[in-house]
C-alpha cells in the first residue's frame, strides 16, 4: 500500500509539471533599473523595451540638523539629513528622520503615535521596543533627549515636548513622568 501511494504521488508530480509547462508563453520583458544620482528623482519610467530612457529631474534638497546615537559612545551626536524643499517641516518629518538615523546606527526606537496640541508635542512610544524596554537608563534618557531636542532645534513654534507609552503615563524601570509632566521644553 506505501508502495502504490508513492508511485502515486510522483505521478501526480510528473503530471504537475506538464501542465505546468503547457500554454500560451507571454513575452516577459526585464525592467532595466538605472540609478538616479544623487539628489535626483526619475520622473517618467516604462516597462515597455525600446521606449527613450527614464527622464531625470534634480530635486531641491535642504539639510536639517537632528540628533542621533553614536554607537560607540551612546551619546548624542547632531548629524544632517538632507529633504526636498517640498517637505514641509513637521514633528512627524522630524522624528520619522531621526527613527531612520537611528536604525542606519542599529538602533530600532518603538514610535506609536505623534500628538500636535498647540504648542506641544507628545511623543507616544511603543512598549515592546526602544526607549521603553532593551535598553539601559542613560541609552533611554539619551534616545528620550535626542527625540526631543530634534524637534525643538528645528521647529521652533513648538515649547513643550511630553513623553508617554501607548497612551499611558511614562513609566520605565528608569525613567517616569506623568501625562502632564514636561519632558523637555524651552
Amino acid at each position: 500500500m506505501q508502495k502504490k501511494n508513492f508511485i502515486y504521488a510522483i505521478l501526480c508530480i510528473g503530471v504537475a509539471f506538464l501542465v505546468s509547462g503547457c500554454g500560451d508563453k507571454k513575452e516577459q520583458t526585464d525592467l532595466t533599473v538605472t540609478p538616479a544620482p544623487t539628489g535626483s528623482a526619475v520622473v517618467s519610467a516604462t516597462l515597455v523595451p525600446g521606449t527613450p530612457e527614464p527622464t531625470i529631474v534634480p530635486l531641491e534638497n535642504m539639510e536639517v540638523t537632528i540628533y542621533s546615537l553614536n554607537p560607540d559612545s551612546l551619546e548624542k551626536e547632531a548629524v544632517t539629513v538632507l529633504v526636498t524643499v517640498e517637505s514641509e517641516l513637521t514633528p512627524e518629518l522630524i522624528v520619522e528622520q531621526v527613527v531612520a538615523a537611528m536604525e542606519d546606527e542599529g538602533f530600532y526606537i518603538g514610535i506609536n503615535d505623534i500628538i500636535i496640541n498647540g504648542d506641544s508635542v507628545t511623543i507616544d512610544y511603543k512598549a515592546d521596543a526602544a526607549p521603553v524596554c532593551d535598553v539601559g537608563a542613560s541609552v533611554e534618557g539619551t534616545i528620550l533627549d535626542i527625540i526631543g531636542q530634534s524637534i525643538l532645534d528645528n521647529l521652533p513654534q513648538y515649547k513643550k515636548i511630553y513623553v508617554s507609552i501607548e497612551g499611558r503615563a511614562y513609566k520605565t524601570g528608569h525613567l517616569e513622568f506623568e501625562l502632564d509632566e514636561v519632558y523637555i521644553g524651552r
